[in-house]
């Protein structure tokens, strides 16, 4: 009998290699290894510390291929935004930890509730210095919502509840990663079409009139995929 490949065996959940999602986050593959699996660091006594990963993926390892799942992609994304802020990894470990515990989930970002009480949370953990880190982030709601709304603004939730889509380019323009379509790839709508395809394709000398001919797309979906794999490659410069 023989056995299904890792893409075909996490259809449905979405698929991701890290370089792959360092790709779509808009960070380095080593980042974002170092926030899933952690990493070891030297101290002066010469013994070693250790950074523990902020959160378990959604895969398992299977057969030597590492990935992870749409959810934890969505993860991965508020974490570069308190990064941006200057959050410290421990006070985002600490706050994942006592969001995962307050809501008994394994990805509390990725709720509905997490973006409507996320503040509460944030003012009540401490990071390992004993310092309230994410308090001087969320002492009003304005702050809150400066970090946090132009993500929450693309996501998706099934009834109120979990996250099932994203809209990198908010959901005006018809482009979305879906763990449904395309294996978690990001794709122009309504056909899918990944957003890779078609930005190759128009820049294989081919207008975006003809691309969307070809494929039967609409000439907005052509054009939003262009810009969609343009905002990428200006986050990977």
């Amino acid at each position: 009998m023989r056995h299904k490949s890792p893409a075909l065996q996490w259809a449905g959940t979405g698929v991701y290699s890290l370089p792959e999602a360092a790709r779509l986050v808009g960070t380095s593959t080593q980042t974002i290894r170092r926030w899933l699996l952690g990493y070891r660091f030297p101290t002066r006594s010469g013994r070693g510390g250790e950074s523990a990963a902020i959160f378990s993926p959604e895969l398992a390892q299977i057969e030597g291929y590492r990935a992870i799942g749409f959810l934890d992609l969505v993860e991965l994304l508020f974490v570069k935004a308190f990064r941006n802020e200057g959050v410290t990894l421990p006070t985002i470990r600490q706050a994942a930890k006592e969001a995962a515990r307050r809501w008994d989930t394994t990805h509390p970002f990725c709720l509905r509730k997490f973006a409507t009480d996320g503040r509460s949370i944030f003012a009540t953990v401490m990071d390992d210095t004993g310092q309230e880190g994410l308090l001087e982030l969320a002492k009003s709601q304005m702050a809150f919502k400066k970090v946090l709304q132009p993500y929450l603004k693309q996501l998706q939730y099934e009834k109120n509840l979990l996250v099932t889509r994203w809209w990198p380019l908010g959901n005006k323009k018809p482009v979305c990663v879906d763990p449904d379509l395309c294996f978690g790839r990001p794709v122009a709508l309504p056909v899918p079409i990944p957003t890779e395809i078609l930005s190759e394709a128009v820049s294989a000398d081919q207008t975006a009139e003809e691309v969307a001919k070809w494929y039967g797309l609409p000439l907005r979906s052509v054009r939003a995929a262009i810009e969609f794999e343009r905002r990428l490659t200006r986050k990977a410069a």
